[in-house]
């Protein structure tokens, strides 16, 4: 059936016709397979390789075929050079020239390639060996591995070693020692030992260390510089470097200035100099000269740290005195990456991390009540029903219903950054890109940063005697800052009902109904505002010309370019404006232009033993600022915000001002540096810097510098102390000036007024403004002393340098207060002196070096004294109002604190002698604040006002541990500082009448508990209203010492893969803790980071980060 079935079904033509066509698609299918496999198989290669390594001809097959090359990194020599003719031949005749002499096959199985020792491989051999210095002295723990592998081995006690050597080919031993040059050792299987002397290596000494308009040698230096590498740079998950150098670099104090989303660190080096009329303006008046890649003119903030490839700090006058108007406080030199030639290179960085505040809770449930009960029973009430007799208290007790402020008002903040980077070039061009994200939401709503970064560095040698290149940066940020609430979470009753009962914010939710609520802000995105957006663009170009051997010509042209905008606006019913109960809304606006150009000439000269640098400069800055503001009160609409002010209620509260503010600076150089066969170092400089803002007759004046140094290792008698590899002494004096003050101090302003007519015809009149003109301001100057001890010991596993230092700086520029008489308010004069000293350390040590571990530390030591030495008529000055933190004390520092000296609690069994003493006609009792009698006239006045402290510390350690396990790594950074006094505000929320809750860890005097931290709570009053109070400034200052546990970061690097291709070459994950850990000295202040200096607002976080860093 199914055989006639077949005939006649192919009887039909037309099927015929199809199995035809099917059995030839058939063969031709098959064919083409077998031709493809073929070819595949048999690809032909045309090569002429005559001096290539094993490695690279791998890579060439890879990339020029379709094969993969499989094997075992410990059984190929990859660094072996070979020799490949090949013409028109198969894979099978290249690979045997590649592998020949290695006792290795290969398989080829479709499109990979195996390779594999050889069945037949000849039997393994051993080389033994001694390694010793030049002196002959055993290297225990010396590495000792075979070239192009992992295999090695560690030398013993007596720097004896044995290695396993796979096969009979010769091969190649790779020494390496701490301290010594690496050295390559040829073996084969004919020797059986070998005997090792490995030479010192002074590449530490020969490290390039960037200066002002220059670098030098290490072992050149005579000057006091600090250097910060970029892993340093990133160990700290920040979006700002400064906070990233904290501990790291011996007189610098550096702290963070403010916990808020965004916020920036506080930098001073070598102490305070400058006086500033306000507190607040210190930092800025002390503020360190920032120069970027050589352009001056760059903020620091605004660079992403992950661009950045060193920073150098500059202290001392012989290294800062170049910079004459700007280098008295101290300069950073800031160095960014570049691009190398090679391959591209990409690298992606990113974390992502949580904030939690650190701050004292509030008293709430039976704290409170005992605080409440106290505060009755002083004055003798002990009846609860008139201890909470405030409308629904008792009620609100009894049900416990007790409102945790601190609790609603804060939450955990977090922080990310993104940053991908990339470098390549060639000879000739080298070119490094990158682009950044970091956002940062606060530990209070409202509160959050955004900041997108782009920088461009191009490099290009346009041939043997030019080179050209740039960098531009582009950075944009979106700030929303707000009104501090922890001030009023931390003094309202914690009786209250926060929200309504549909779930709103309630505004009063105590039942006075007059108590605004600390989360009266977050009601809804129109009760408060502050938002400030900033455009930032870098433009940088150099040109380079080395016309003459020795002689080089270079250009800078440096543009910077500011625009900004804040807008604010506060709600009738916000917490700025809970007093007026009126809306106001403003916007200012900022424009700044800055150019920088500098010109340098370098001649270098070698003769002999002798070494000669020749430096010449000009310098011209020139920044152009226009400003403008308005502001209104009464918006029609709250979604109005600050915008459309002309709607606001009234053209009389509307105001509006436009500013325009500049100034140029000129100066002329020059610079020698001389060395004689590397032992004896001088270098001398010179500015003459001119200053628009000072008066004439005074806007010219010349800083001259000078260093000596001395290499005491390089001399004959120090050659056979072995222990000692580098030795420096070296001592510099110099002097640099500074005009930090405003542009228009030197002269007399006017500002227009309407309120002025004639009869009933209104006339615009003109009036002075409160600054009086000064035509005789001079520059402040500093003279500075430096003496350096600069060491490597025991072949550089310890390396540092000590110095002292002393900075005389006189005339310095104050705004002084006027007498009412004179119709003004101040003036700016030369009327002050300050004097600052220290020593400072700094040792890097090696201690552990082994193939699989390591562990180095880096300690950084500074203790600094600051006082002011001179004032206008030699007497103390103290301000009208603000005198306990404003005032200048003679032979203390410039941030000292002054007030009574509080010195306990009176105690019960000291009755008697507490009536002794009175202040106005008050006599002093138990529970009162016990002071110290000055002039020991039993009388507590003004007289008895002394210094209690300053913001300055003692010192200041940083202590840094690197620990490397195979792929781990763990960093630990540990941070003190120890003598400094802060003004914690939140002390003094302290409530006496319990009518507000206050910390809770503040522990006041009952007869039941005699401590002497704080008073006797007392009914219906206030700290400032009942005498037993007085002195109660000085409870907010207290010592402020800490230990920080400050970062400890976690990292695993994945191991690369050993064969095929990967596309990374890269890959480390981390988990980084900021501010783990802090202990601080007094007790008052736990739960604090003392690092913030006192202040409620905006306290500093701890903060957890996980990471990765990725390489393409």
């Amino acid at each position: 059936m199914t055989f006639l079935n077949r005939k006649l079904l192919f009887a039909n033509s037309y099927w015929l016709k199809m199995l035809i066509a099917m059995k030839l698609m058939t063969f031709l299918v098959f064919a083409g397979i077998m031709q493809l496999h073929a070819a595949v198989y048999s690809q032909s290669f045309n090569l002429h390789e005559t001096d290539i390594t094993v490695k690279q001809m791998f890579q060439k097959i890879e990339k020029e075929s379709k094969y993969s090359i499989f094997f075992r990194q410990d059984q190929v020599n990859l660094n072996k050079k070979i020799k490949v003719i090949a013409e028109n031949a198969d894979i099978k005749t290249v690979m045997k020239q590649v592998l020949q002499n290695q006792a290795l096959v290969f398989d080829l199985i479709d499109d990979m390639i195996v390779i594999k020792a050889s069945s037949t491989a000849a039997v393994d051999y051993v080389i033994n060996g001694t390694i010793v210095d030049e002196q002959g002295l055993p290297l225990p723990g010396a590495s000792v591995t075979i070239k192009g592998t992992t295999n090695g081995t560690l030398t013993n006690v007596d720097g004896k070693f044995s290695i396993n050597i796979s096969g009979q080919q010769a091969t190649t031993l790779v020494v390496t020692y701490l301290g010594f040059k690496q050295q390559e050792i040829s073996v084969s299987s004919s020797q059986t030992t070998v005997n090792i002397t490995l030479v010192a290596d002074a590449s530490q000494l020969d490290e390039v260390v960037v200066i002002g308009y220059g670098t030098v040698r290490k072992r050149d230096l005579t000057g006091s510089v600090s250097s910060v590498k970029a892993e340093d740079i990133v160990r700290t998950p920040t979006h700002n470097a400064v906070e990233a150098l904290q501990g790291r670099v011996a007189g610098a104090d550096i702290v963070r200035s403010t916990g808020a989303a965004g916020g920036n660190a506080n930098i001073v080096i070598r102490g305070n100099r400058s006086i500033a009329s306000n507190r607040d303006d210190v930092g800025n008046r002390n503020g360190p000269l920032i120069i970027v890649d050589g352009f001056q003119g760059n903020s620091i903030d605004a660079i992403n740290p992950n661009d950045i490839e060193s920073i150098e700090v500059l202290k001392d006058a012989s290294s800062t005195a170049i910079y004459g108007a700007q280098g008295a406080n101290g300069v950073i030199i800031v160095t960014t990456k570049k691009g190398s030639a090679g391959k591209v290179k990409v690298n992606y960085d990113a974390y992502y991390g949580i904030n939690t505040y650190d701050f004292p809770s509030s008293r709430t449930g039976e704290s409170y009540i005992k605080l409440r009960r106290e505060a009755a029973r002083t004055i003798g009430i002990t009846d609860d029903q008139l201890v909470f007799d405030g409308p629904g208290e008792l009620d609100a007790i009894q049900a416990g219903q007790f409102v945790d402020w601190m609790d609603l008002v804060i939450r955990d903040g977090s922080q990310q950054s993104h940053n991908v980077s990339i470098t390549g070039g060639s000879e000739k061009t080298s070119v490094f890109g990158s682009a950044g994200y970091f956002k940062e939401d606060g530990m209070l709503r409202g509160n959050d940063f955004n900041r997108y970064n782009l920088r461009l560095n191009l490099d290009q040698t346009v041939n043997n005697w030019m080179k050209v290149g740039f960098n531009t940066q582009i950075v944009y940020s979106a700030l929303n800052n707000r009104q501090n609430p922890l001030g009023q979470a931390t003094q309202i009753s914690p009786l209250g009902t926060p929200f309504n009962q549909d779930g709103t914010i309630n505004l009063f939710p105590l039942p006075d109904g007059t108590t605004i609520s600390p989360l009266a802000d977050e009601r809804n995105e129109f009760i408060a505002r502050n938002n400030t957006l900033r455009n930032n663009i870098v433009a940088n170009a150099y040109i380079s010309v080395s016309p003459l051997n020795g002689l080089n010509f270079r250009s800078n042209i440096g543009t910077n370019f500011n625009n900004s905008r804040q807008g604010i606006f506060n709600d009738r019913t916000s917490l700025a404006q809970n007093g007026p109960r009126i809306s106001v809304a403003s916007q200012n606006t900022a424009f700044n232009r800055y150019i920088n150009w500098d010109n340098i000439l370098t001649y270098t000269k070698n003769i002999k033993d002798h070494n000669l640098v020749l430096t010449g400069i000009t310098s011209y800055q020139q920044s152009d600022v226009d400003r403008l503001s308005a502001s209104g009160q009464g918006q029609i609409l709250a979604s109005q915000l600050f915008y459309d002010l002309n709607s606001s209620s009234t053209s009389i509260t509307r105001t509006i001002g436009s500013a325009y503010e500049g100034w140029s600076n000129m100066a002329y150089a020059a610079r020698v540096n001389y060395s004689y066969k590397g032992k004896y170092l001088f270098t001398a400089s010179g500015r003459y810097d001119g200053a628009s803002r000072l008066s004439p007759g005074n806007k010219w004046d010349f800083f001259p510098s000078a260093a000596i140094g001395w290499n005491i290792f390089e001399e004959s008698f120090m050659k056979n102390i072995r222990q000692v590899n580098n030795l420096k002494l070296r001592a510099s004096y110099g002097i640099s000036g500074n005009y930090n003050i405003g542009v228009y101090s030197t002269q007399n302003n006017l500002n227009s007024s309407s309120n002025m007519s004639f009869g009933d015809v209104p006339v615009n009149s003109f009036v002075f403004r409160g600054t009086v003109g000064n035509t005789n301001l001079g520059w402040e100057k500093t003279a500075s002393l430096d003496i350096g001890l600069d060491f490597g010991l025991f072949n550089n596993r310890i390396s540092g340098s000590v110095q002292w230092y002393e900075a005389r700086t006189s005339d310095i520029l104050l705004s002084r207060t006027l007498p009412l008489s004179t119709g003004m308010i101040d003036v700016t004069q030369n009327i002050a002196s300050t004097k600052n000293s220290g020593i400072e350390l700094e040792i890097t040590s090696r201690n552990i070096q082994t193939k699989n571990f390591t562990w180095s530390s880096t300690l950084t030591y500074n203790r600094k004294k600051e006082k002011i030495t001179e004032l206008i008529d030699g007497r103390d000055i103290f301000p009208s109002s603000g005198f306990e933190r404003s005032s200048l004390l003679l032979g203390r520092p410039i941030t000292s604190f002054y007030t009574y000296d509080k010195l306990g609690i009176w105690q019960l069994n000291e009755a008697e002698e507490a009536a002794k003493y009175k202040v106005g006609g008050h006599t002093f009792q138990p529970g009162d604040i016990k002071l110290r009698d000055i002039n020991g006239d039993f009388l507590i006045s003004s007289a008895d006002l002394t210094y209690v402290g300053s913001t300055v510390p003692d010192w200041i350690a940083g202590l840094q541990n690197n620990f490397t396990y195979k792929n781990f790594d763990l960093g630990v950074f540990l941070v003190a500082r120890y003598g400094q006094t802060i003004d914690a505000e939140f002390l003094g929320r302290f409530n006496p009448a319990g009518t507000g809750n206050g910390p809770e860890i503040l522990d006041y005097w009952t007869p039941e508990n005699p401590t002497n931290d704080f008073p006797r709570p007392r009914r219906g009053t206030t700290l400032s209203s009942y005498a037993g109070y007085t002195g109660y400034q000085a409870l907010n200052f207290v010592d402020g010492s800490f230990f920080k546990v400050k970062t400890v970061t976690l990292g695993y690097t994945l191991p690369q893969i050993k064969s095929g291709k990967s596309f990374y070459n890269r890959v480390r994950v981390y988990a980084t803790a900021n501010n783990l850990l802090t202990v601080a000295k007094s007790s008052l202040i736990r739960n604090y980071d003392p690092e913030r200096g006192g202040a409620e607002n905006s306290p500093l976080s701890r903060t957890f980060v996980f990471g990765l860093n990725v390489g393409f």
